[in-house]
């Protein structure tokens, strides 16, 4: 009896944690040879999509990548904040052959509730709808900052930190200047010139909506090869005056308010043609 009323209570515990965990879509990449728009979204239903369970949270991705192609993503417990969309702009060229390219990308990442993904197609769309990246025009005024040099002296990089953890400058074997500025709360700066190879020059635009507060994150990346500090704090306040990327708030929460409104629309004309085909049959 003892062993019984065990399994029984563990029995009761593994199903209430099943009852209540996080339900999301699941699916691994979707790659896609033409750009993806807000008219052709591919939902979560191919076979290799499923709903879990998740520990903390669910995120929908979409890429657009400089040679025509893009890509979409359903996540589980990716390391983003909750109720936020993420918008992404990345410049870079390819030190030996000069090639320069840009790339973007966007997710929407929530808390879903017990019973209903939140990962959906019209949480995507409403993100995408709401936010305004740079112009490839705007972006590429700073392909002289990235362009790709022989002349180079690490020791002439900017070398500042307030952050917990920037990389060491090591003058012998660093090959590019490197800045990262965070803007939130303060401002937070590393800038240095690391050990390791560059394989590309890049500048990279990470900005975090939070949707719960209106407010917003800035995180810009510059990683240059050229003569003289590079990676200048001054350089990067232009790119984040010039690049910054948009988003629209009332859009989104309006656009939110709709879709609801539409579904509970839909629902009550279903109930009423329920009840008034059951009255016909009677």
């Amino acid at each position: 009896m003892i062993l019984f009323n065990y399994y029984f209570e563990l029995f009761l515990i593994v199903h209430a944690r099943y009852l209540l965990a996080y339900k999301c879509h699941e699916c691994q990449e979707m790659i896609f040879n033409y750009s993806i728009t807000i008219d052709n979204i591919p939902s979560p239903t191919r076979d290799d999509c499923k709903i879990i369970t998740a520990e903390n949270g669910c995120s929908v991705y979409v890429g657009w990548f400089d040679d025509g192609t893009s890509a979409v993503y359903y996540d589980v417990d990716p390391d983003l904040p909750f109720d936020s969309v993420v918008a992404k702009t990345e410049r870079k060229v390819t030190v030996w052959s000069g090639e320069y390219v840009t790339n973007r990308f966007i997710s929407y990442n929530c808390k879903p509730s017990n019973i209903t993904p939140c990962n959906t197609v019209d949480n995507i769309k409403l993100a995408i709808i709401s936010t305004v990246f740079p112009t490839d025009e705007q972006i590429q005024k700073f392909d002289t900052l990235i362009v790709p040099t022989t002349e180079f002296y690490g020791s002439l990089c900017l070398q500042v930190s307030n952050m917990t953890y920037c990389p060491k400058t090591n003058i012998l074997s660093c090959q590019q200047c490197i800045g990262i500025i965070q803007y939130f709360q303060q401002i937070d700066i590393c800038a240095m010139c690391p050990a390791g190879k560059a394989v590309t020059n890049f500048l990279d635009y990470y900005t975090t909506f939070f949707l719960n507060n209106h407010t917003q994150l800035d995180r810009i990346t510059l990683a240059c090869r050229k003569y003289g500090a590079c990676n200048s704090i001054e350089n990067i306040k232009r790119i984040k005056n010039t690049l910054i990327t948009k988003f629209d708030f009332d859009k989104f929460f309006q656009s939110t308010a709709s879709i609801i409104k539409s579904t509970t629309t839909i629902l009550f004309m279903m109930f009423v043609i329920g009840l008034l085909h059951t009255d016909y049959r009677e």
